[in-house]
């Protein structure tokens, strides 16, 4: 029997693999591109700050492709934003928003604000979150995704460079600024799990093993997202862009419901690793978003797709966010390959 998009992205969620139609086609991180900003009259600037403009945004890759999730926001300065970052939202053009400047030296220039569900684009989000629940309620699953706390402090808040040494060599000054911030964090996703989310994603890109040892994840970044995916009912996506093999298994004692890699990640390794934590352990990835999904062209997406499918992938995801100019073809060939490759009954 057929499944909605919810159906199917819930059952393999929680680990029950077989009990879906067919393996999802997802994108847990940022699903704009120019081509939905231009279909949904949904441009940035204006959709990163105007929630009805996210939420369209947001759901046009499910609308237009048949993608089994709903995401949104779509940058990862929102919380470097909230710790007192200026912001560079590029008016006149489209681009990534940008910090201004590194603008934390010491612990005391994080300035939290006391009313996080009104501050920044918190609001905006939330908003989103609303319309979008309200559409998709029980169809499509409505999923937030949020930059925790060492990535968003190491690449948007304090000198990369400065915070990156400080590891080795203060480490008592990391945990500093990672322990100050972790209220915030756990108000952030409490407010988007009552507003309507049915999954948080929690992008990490800064805890690859491109950055850190695996002791040093364990040391730096896991404790802080063990506390955040504790203090909420819903489930967690844990993606880590970058190499992440040898921290699969660590990235399961997360406590994420499902762990989300690119490339650089091989499925075979990631899922042996994982599996000897939790023999339900869902994996999602690992299409090149740049290499593959944007630039095509369609026979080779399809090879991927397949090629990770059959490396054991439970969800096909890009490796990172979709590339701004991705074709929407491209986008839809994607889906459908997953559709062609991943059924049940193939």
């Amino acid at each position: 029997m057929e499944m909605n998009s919810y159906e199917r992205f819930m059952e393999v969620l929680h680990g029950n693999k077989d009990a879906a139609d067919r393996i999802p086609c997802v994108n847990s991180v940022s699903v704009a591109t120019m081509d939905f900003m231009k279909s949904y009259d949904a441009y940035w600037p204006q959709a990163h700050k105007d929630p009805e403009k996210m939420a369209r945004l947001g759901s046009a890759a499910h609308k237009e492709c048949g993608l089994d999730n709903v995401s949104v926001p779509f940058d990862m300065t929102m919380e470097a934003e909230l710790m007192g970052a200026t912001i560079d939202f590029h008016e006149d053009t489209i681009k990534w928003p940008s910090i201004r400047s590194f603008h934390a030296e010491d612990v005391s220039d994080i300035k939290i604000p006391k009313d996080v569900s009104s501050a920044g684009r918190v609001p905006a989000i939330i908003g989103a979150i609303e319309i979008l629940k309200k559409e998709f309620e029980g169809e499509v699953p409505v999923n937030v995704y949020i930059v925790p706390p060492f990535t968003s402090i190491s690449s948007y808040v304090v000198d990369s460079i400065v915070f990156l040494k400080s590891v080795r060599k203060a480490p008592e000054k990391v945990h500093e600024f990672l322990k100050a911030s972790m209220g915030m964090y756990k108000e952030l996703i409490g407010l988007f799990a009552d507003a309507g989310a049915d999954v948080i994603t929690l992008h990490e890109m800064g805890g690859s093993t491109d950055n850190l040892s695996p002791k040093q994840f364990d040391v730096f970044v896991k404790p802080y997202l063990m506390e955040m995916i504790g203090s909420v009912r819903i489930p967690i996506i844990l993606n880590i862009c970058g190499s992440a093999d040898m921290i699969a298994d660590k990235m399961v004692e997360s406590g994420a419901k499902a762990i989300a890699v690119d490339e650089r990640t091989p499925i075979k390794e990631a899922k042996e690793k994982a599996e000897k934590v939790d023999p339900k352990a869902v994996l999602i990835g690992n299409i090149p978003a740049h290499g593959v999904v944007h630039f095509g062209p369609v026979e080779r997406i399809r090879e991927f797709v397949k090629k990770a499918i059959d490396d054991g992938v439970d969800m096909v995801a890009p490796g990172c966010d979709f590339w701004l100019e991705t074709p929407t073809e491209h986008i839809k060939a994607f889906v459908d390959a997953t559709i062609e490759f991943g059924s049940r009954s193939r």
